[in-house]
């Protein structure tokens, strides 16, 4: 079974949420519940830029560093009286029907700042990360060009846009402005729409101390 439905999980962020819901028949039916989750396969409409520069100066903050732990969350989507359903997923619903829209699922992974490229932090810090999808329950909430960041150790580069004190950061875009150091610090990209040849971790410093 199938549903779609739009929610507008920030300002610049639209949502299509598409749930496969998992069945199973016969006498097996509660093991292979236990074994299989439902998925939600998230759609979401990013700010595209058309080159490095771009992310770097639209960037809070730039850092280098590793995921210490995370949290899987749900945000209620933001309400809207825009009539316009481009602009707002819930125009049309009565109050009632909006007050059923489901949350959407995010993660936010705890990220320890080994080097700070450009922002307002300090090496050290513990920076909050938001991404959309995680696991909750038995239902996995995945959106396709989402990497989720993992604690294993790696050395991401993080280009970040702020949302105030209290909300966590989150990605630019979750493609391009979220990358790997190795251990020379050479930087590479992970989703297929990241930049190539950004040079190392110093290079990208020197160029957003040059671009801010």
């Amino acid at each position: 079974m199938k549903s779609m439905r739009h929610v507008a999980a920030s300002g610049s962020l639209l949502v299509l949420a598409l749930a496969a819901a998992g069945c199973a028949n016969g006498e097996a039916a509660s093991d292979k519940a236990a074994e299989t989750s439902d998925v939600v396969a998230y759609e979401a409409d990013y700010p595209v830029y058309d080159s490095l520069d771009q992310v770097v100066k639209k960037a809070d903050v730039i850092v280098q560093g590793t995921v210490v732990g995370s949290t899987v969350k749900e945000l209620m989507p933001e309400t809207s009286t825009d009539t316009d359903p481009l602009a707002n997923p819930q125009a049309g619903l009565s109050p009632e029907e909006a007050a059923d829209t489901d949350p959407v699922v995010i993660t936010v992974s705890r990220v320890k700042v080994s080097e700070v490229l450009s922002g307002d932090v300090k090496p050290g810090d513990i920076v909050e990360v938001s991404q959309l999808g995680g696991e909750r329950g038995k239902v996995t909430y995945k959106e396709k060009h989402t990497t989720a960041l993992a604690a294993n150790g790696t050395q991401y580069v993080l280009m970040l846009a702020a949302h105030g004190p209290t909300a966590p950061y989150d990605l630019l875009n979750p493609e391009q402005a979220l990358y790997t150091a190795g251990g020379t610090g050479k930087i590479e990209a992970i989703g297929d729409a990241g930049f190539k040849n950004v040079g190392t971790v110093k290079n990208l410093k020197e160029r957003a101390t040059r671009i801010k």
